[in-house]
């Protein structure tokens, strides 16, 4: 049965704000989907079906969770140690090792040709991609594929937990590099609070995950683990995809995953992306970079002391209850 999408229009002031702050060349709306009033881009009513019936294989590794949660860090861990630490294969842009679900939803597909950097249709490319395929998702558990969700195909599922504070201000800054965010940073603090950020609302997309973890198939690693002990999340990682890592090879790949080798790595920080919808697109409203601080409470630094109260009265109103620790 396919989800109930509704359009989003300006029936409040944070559709409004929502429709206005992120028009642009390659996005013309936005739609809310599902009981969670899960917010995407207009495209996805286009792509949902194909998206619902994706042929999903045991083999797939996936990583499901919300934007700037320290997902793209994590990628690259995952497919180096999914692919036996092929250095040299890492060479090649992440965006095509490791591809998006639902990218193809994510912007005007008619504008622009994803087929410069994939040499095929979208779809396609993701369906005729080698085992295992490492494959990413931003969406609600709910719109993942149907296979994985009623267990018929078991791949397995990594998601990465951070706090919602950092994960805002990252959002923010990403939005204004390269999805054409025109709106200030306390309009975007109201977004996302009110759940009407792409991907969101935050927690009812983190729960939806969450709610899932009694599947034998997903793994939980958290941002703030990565920034203590990335070795030992290395190790956990590696456990849990059946990889057999010593540890030399623990300590090069924390080597190779380290802020300063992320931020120069031209594989994983996007610039390329970065200058194309810059130049051709006109989706930079700032000068910033993929990979920014990646610090743990950098949003510190950001957020007003108000901004900072009504996120952690919003955080302790939706963990009221529940297990569910992001730091």
């Amino acid at each position: 049965m396919s989800p109930n999408i509704r359009q989003i229009g300006n029936k409040n002031k944070m559709d409004r704000l929502l429709n206005e702050k992120f028009k642009s060349e390659v996005r013309s709306g936005f739609v809310e989907v599902g009981k969670d009033n899960f917010c995407v881009p207009i495209y996805y009513e286009k792509f949902e079906k194909i998206i619902n019936q994706f042929e999903v294989r045991d083999s797939d590794v996936y990583v499901v969770a919300h934007p700037k949660t320290g997902t793209t860090w994590a990628q690259e861990m995952i497919w180096l140690i999914v692919n036996n630490l092929d250095y040299e294969g890492a060479h090649d842009d992440i965006l095509r090792r490791f591809p998006t679900l639902e990218a193809a939803a994510h912007i005007d597909s008619e504008i622009v040709d994803m087929s410069v950097l994939y040499g095929c249709d979208y779809m396609t490319y993701m369906n005729e991609l080698p085992e295992p395929r490492c494959i990413k998702s931003h969406l609600h558990w709910s719109l993942l594929p149907e296979q994985i969700k009623n267990g018929s195909k078991k791949p397995k599922i990594i998601s990465v937990l951070r706090n919602p504070e950092d994960t805002c201000v990252s959002f923010y800054h990403h939005c204004k590099l390269i999805e054409g965010y025109q709106g200030t940073f306390e309009e975007f603090c109201d977004l996302f609070l009110a759940g009407r950020s792409c991907y969101g609302p935050f927690w009812k997309s983190v729960f939806s995950v969450w709610k899932e973890r009694h599947r034998s198939n997903i793994l939980f690693i958290k941002y703030i683990d990565m920034k203590k002990n990335l070795p030992g999340v290395i190790k956990d990682v590696a456990t849990f995809l059946e990889r057999d890592l010593n540890e030399d090879a623990i300590e090069g790949l924390a080597k190779h995953l380290s802020f300063d080798c992320m931020k120069k790595n031209p594989a994983v920080n996007f610039q390329t992306i970065v200058d194309m919808f810059a130049s051709v697109y006109n989706m930079t409203t700032a000068q910033n970079v993929f990979i920014r601080r990646g610090i743990v409470g950098g949003y510190k630094s950001e957020m007003t002391t108000e901004q900072i109260q009504k996120f952690k009265k919003w955080t302790e109103e939706n963990l009221r209850g529940s297990d569910l620790d992001v730091e």
